[in-house]
């Protein structure tokens, strides 16, 4: 308990320690943050430290202010909340007029993509935004969709080694279609169906449909790309 309680004062204070940067217009010392938090300025400093090291803080001759990660951090939270915009109204009309499940996913990092729009019919579900691996499967249509259409992931991926000779040739057949089907994505017994959401050339999503039936997916591919050309 005693450890769970300092953890929880450590959180605290750092999130207080970043509020005080945040509100400053000028840059702070060890000392001013202290007294702003009335807190002990070596168990500060330790913090301090630590979020300079993280890239939240910068510390040029003792005094201190928010580093620039932290707004890359606010900065893709706006970013996907637009696209999450952008795109929900195509989601949402797709999931009617198809009788599917549709998710929106994005890139999340060099490997992984993530679910940030998820209709079922006639309800929203919640999202926790766990992180999918483009590559642990090539049974992903959706991250095979995100490989397909982004050339600096894919030309990443095979400098890495991690781009078989299979899945080299089921790229290259979802490029020839505009899509990516296959199954168990999502649970067992489930197919998907994933479509690129380009914009200005460049992939920015991927939409994709969820059923229990793959012949009612194929039966919706054409479909589905008519509503999606602009």
């Amino acid at each position: 308990m005693a450890n769970q309680n300092n953890v929880l004062k450590t959180v605290e204070r750092t999130m207080l320690a970043l509020e005080a940067l945040s509100e400053s217009s000028e840059k702070l010392s060890l000392a001013d943050i202290a007294t702003k938090l009335s807190v002990n300025k070596t168990t500060l400093h330790g913090l301090l430290n630590t979020l300079v090291i993280l890239g939240y803080v910068l510390n040029e001759k003792g005094m201190y202010s928010l580093n620039s990660r932290i707004q890359l951090l606010s900065d893709t939270r706006q970013d996907n909340n637009l696209l999450i915009d952008k795109y929900h109204p195509y989601i949402d009309k797709i999931a009617h007029k198809t009788a599917t499940t549709c998710l929106l996913s994005i890139r999340a990092g060099s490997h992984h993509y993530m679910i940030v729009d998820y209709i079922e019919m006639d309800y929203k579900l919640s999202i926790n935004e766990k992180r999918h691996d483009f590559f642990s499967t090539i049974s992903s249509a959706t991250g095979n969709i995100f490989l397909a259409y982004d050339k600096s992931l894919l030309h990443s991926l095979r400098k890495g080694g991690f781009i078989t000779p299979e899945l080299e040739r089921k790229i290259k057949t979802i490029r020839q279609q505009g899509y990516a089907v296959d199954a168990g994505e999502v649970e067992q017994q489930t197919f998907c169906l994933a479509f690129p959401m380009i914009f200005e050339g460049k992939i920015e999503a991927s939409l994709s449909l969820v059923s229990h039936s793959k012949e009612h997916l194929h039966s919706v591919v054409d479909r589905v790309k008519l509503f999606l050309t602009p």
